[in-house]
């Protein structure tokens, strides 16, 4: 009887876990110690148990564990943790390394968990980690992604390409706040802040003082188009030049806004550069996979998209349908009823990875845009479901069918058929009918 068998179905959780000889230990994690309680099913063994995160400390939680488990003649151990910050990481590889059972528990639901307990709302470790053992004897735990090496170390490069695409927007702000202050109707000549060009004229003139400063000679002789114009034609700077003249920026005497601007512009220069760096190398480490190839063949999807969504899925082996990756992704459907008065809409649950939602979106945007058979059916949805938001609730089922046709090509290494999509549909249909 092996967890992953029955971790991942929810109907079969309370068997694996009614086992006589099974241990569960619940841990909170934390960044310089762990707090640990140990029990079955009947109850709490030992409930205060704190050790280092530490090599030292690892080493008494082992023996501990052991000690335990020949003391009350268990064969098998379930551990339970938070997911929560990066503490888990380390301490979840190194007890899978020493043949336990490692699981997660929602943060959300120790939190709602530890309400309902008899000494009140305070929260302490101790206390967490036996919420978290008492989801476990109620099956309430579930197993994180599964990754080979490769696909585990292009994770961990997207997911920092991800934090700096975040700091990325955040500079983005604040680079247009400064603009807003200083030059205003540069605001609008700028479309997009990140291109070199406008990286390049921000970290050289970026308030109209420093503009006017050298004559309008100098400033267009410096943006001639075969020297560092970019993608700006010479016109522009022409009328640039014009806008500096009666712009209504505040006056700085202490040039604080131009010393802002530049330092703001090369903030964001550097971090356009080091996004593309890890996204490079993620793909490096990708491209030679047949699961990498195969995702190519869908229509309007490059390279970071598939590197994307083949990190975010990880071992396609330990899924049995589409459903299941539609459920990672949060796309899964969620009702609530509050009696037959009140009914509203049911919307996705949103319970899921964030990160496989976000390129699964803006993969479908791309699919609407320019694929005659997505655009198709996201109309189609549309007249499904008119009214307010339709048009999010047909992106979402663009996204729900472009994510279960990756897992037919990754599962059964198929290729991709619009034709098939059709006659899956025309199938459905017809049961329906019979029905």
């Amino acid at each position: 009887m092996r967890l992953k068998d029955y971790a991942r179905n929810h109907n079969r959780r309370k068997e694996y876990i009614g086992q006589p000889d099974l241990l569960l230990i619940g841990i909170d994690v934390s960044k310089g110690k762990h707090d640990a309680c140990i029990g079955k099913t009947r109850g709490v063994i030992r409930g205060k148990l704190e050790f280092k995160n530490s090599r030292e400390g690892f080493k008494y939680f082992e023996d501990t564990i052991r000690q335990v488990l020949f003391q009350h003649k268990c064969r098998k151990v379930l551990i339970g943790m938070e997911p929560s910050g990066l503490y888990w990481y380390g301490l979840y590889e190194r007890l899978r390394s020493c043949g336990f059972g490692v699981c997660l528990v929602n943060c959300l639901s120790v939190k709602n968990n530890r309400r309902t307990m008899q000494d009140g709302v305070s929260k302490t470790d101790r206390k967490d980690a036996y919420s978290i053992f008492d989801l476990l004897q109620q099956a309430k735990f579930f197993l994180p992604v599964e990754r080979d090496k490769e696909l585990q170390a292009a994770y961990r490069l997207m997911r920092r390409h991800m934090a700096i695409k975040k700091r990325m927007s955040r500079v983005r702000n604040q680079l247009r706040g400064a603009l807003h202050l200083s030059f205003p109707e540069l605001n609008d000549e700028i479309k997009d802040l990140a291109l070199p060009t406008s990286l390049r004229f921000l970290q050289a003139y970026p308030t109209p003082e420093s503009i006017l400063r050298n004559g309008r000679k100098r400033f267009l002789a410096r943006w001639q188009r075969r020297r560092r114009c970019g993608q700006w034609r010479p016109t522009k700077f022409e009328h640039i030049y014009n806008l500096a003249q009666e712009s209504i920026g505040l006056k700085d005497p202490f040039r604080c806004d131009e010393f802002e601007i530049k330092a703001l512009a090369a903030d964001l220069g550097e971090a356009v550069a080091k996004q593309q760096m890890y996204l490079d190398k993620a793909t490096e480490l990708l491209v030679g996979r047949e699961d990498f190839q195969a995702l190519l063949e869908l229509p309007r999807i490059g390279k970071a998209t598939a590197t994307a969504i083949l990190t975010a899925i990880g071992n396609i082996s330990e899924y049995r349908n589409g459903k299941q990756l539609v459920k990672l992704a949060g796309l899964d459907i969620r009702q609530y009823e509050s009696g037959s008065s009140i009914r509203k809409r049911p919307r996705i649950s949103h319970i899921g990875s964030a990160y496989l939602r976000h390129w699964l979106y803006h993969f479908a945007l791309r699919l609407v845009a320019h694929d005659e058979h997505f655009k198709a059916y996201f109309n189609r949805c549309k007249k499904r479901s008119p009214g307010k938001g339709e048009g999010m609730r047909a992106m979402m089922a663009v996204c729900d069918k472009s994510l279960r046709i990756i897992f037919r090509i990754l599962k059964y290494q198929e290729k991709y058929q619009p034709e098939k999509d059709k006659k899956i549909a025309e199938f459905y249909r017809e049961q329906q009918k019979a029905a």
